[in-house]
């Protein structure tokens, strides 16, 4: 978290209980990391209540954050530190803004820390929310365009022009004989060039692909060997071309040459 304090400014204000002047420290917090969240609650909550009931609550490591931050940057204006569960237990909130949220759909709220003040050794967090809703941009040239119909399917946007789509549900039009022709051109209204692949670099991709199957099945009976030998070595404890499966070849062929 990117977040800064200023130095703390001394004021006096009467306190509504002893009626007496007391010193209030206030600490300005800058940062780039606001608390955002989405609202959507179905009643009309003040600022501060959507914070402490619903935001704070989804993101409790962002107040963490922010307090073990708030203890780290000031630690040296303070004759006792005090520790970050002190702060928390203490800590209250309010908004600068006086206004409620009224639900809308997908509506974002961005809550800035302002400052944070002590006094009577509370600790005070003032904010300023805004509220944003994100709204669905149409582009203007669809306003001319009819609604679709269940039979035209989907308008779909191209780079060009606007295509229906026909839903695969529907009835076919009658056969031309082209549908199962791989080089047909696809009929469109956009004037986009369209690519097909030459019979040719087909035919070359067909053989690649004939030639990488025959070195995989030389590769699987190259394994298929060298595991059929294996089993033959931990078997019997011997190559199978040992040197006595040698040695009696040559007695034999020995024996037939003298005769």
């Amino acid at each position: 978290m990117t977040l800064s304090f200023s130095k703390p400014s001394l004021t006096k204000i009467v306190s509504p209980t002893t009626g007496t002047a007391e010193p209030c420290y206030t600490f300005v917090a800058t940062t780039t990391e606001p608390l955002t969240g989405l609202f959507e609650s179905e009643e009309p909550l003040s600022p501060v209540d959507y914070l402490t009931r619903h935001l704070l609550a989804q993101q409790a490591p962002w107040l963490a954050a922010f307090v073990a931050e708030f203890l780290k940057s000031t630690t040296k204006y303070f004759a006792k530190p005090y520790t970050p569960e002190t702060v928390q237990s203490r800590l209250s909130h309010v908004v600068r803004e006086k206004e409620s949220l009224t639900p809308a759909p997908c509506s974002q709220v961005v809550y800035t820390p302002l400052q944070l003040a002590i006094f009577q050794g509370r600790f005070t967090l003032t904010w300023s929310v805004v509220q944003e809703s994100n709204l669905i941009a149409i582009p203007e040239e669809m306003a001319d365009l009819p609604s679709p119909s269940p039979a035209d399917g989907l308008w779909v946007k191209t780079p060009r022009s606007f295509v229906a789509e026909k839903n695969v549900v529907m009835t076919h039009p009658p056969s031309t004989g082209l549908e199962d022709d791989v080089d047909a051109i696809p009929l469109t209204d956009s004037s986009d060039v369209v690519s097909l692949r030459p019979a040719a670099e087909r035919e070359v991709l067909l053989d690649k692909r004939r030639v990488q199957e025959a070195a995989l099945r030389a590769k699987l009976a190259l394994l298929k060997a060298e595991r059929t030998h294996a089993e033959y070595v931990q078997k019997y404890g011997q190559e199978a071309s040992d040197e006595s499966d040698s040695d009696e070849t040559d007695s034999d062929e020995t024996e037939e040459d003298s005769d």
